[in-house]
């Protein structure tokens, strides 16, 4: 996947709109640090096959992911939740892989386009 696709740069420009460029970098270390929290719950709920905190932890980084344009991984994170709410534990486990390497790259398509500046 290229770093384009894991950053929505439409996203980031209505975020600066919203509030100002001079608060981006705060909002996206932020948003870092709760991402590598969540991440971290995620793998574990994966490992222990915990799919209430599977659930949850997915739905509150979708919603987050999606705020900073990390789309890619909040549409993850966001079908992760759905299995879990519908009941398909396992077809839930299937995307583990898939996630551990999405986070992992949309956390450094994230810091990479902070470094550009706004």
């Amino acid at each position: 996947m290229l770093m384009i696709d894991l950053v929505d740069e439409e996203t980031i420009q209505q975020m600066i709109e919203d509030t100002s460029a001079e608060v981006m970098p705060m909002l996206i270390d932020e948003y870092i640090e709760e991402t590598q929290q969540r991440v971290q719950n995620i793998k574990h709920a994966f490992s222990q096959q915990d799919y209430e905190v599977l659930e949850f932890e997915s739905h509150a980084l979708s919603s987050s992911a999606l705020a900073l344009g990390n789309r890619a991984l909040s549409l993850l994170a966001r079908k992760i939740e759905h299995l879990c709410l519908d009941a398909k534990q396992e077809a839930a486990l299937s995307y583990h892989e898939e996630f551990v390497l999405l986070a992992s790259s949309s956390l450094e398509a994230i810091i990479n386009r902070k470094s550009q500046g706004f």
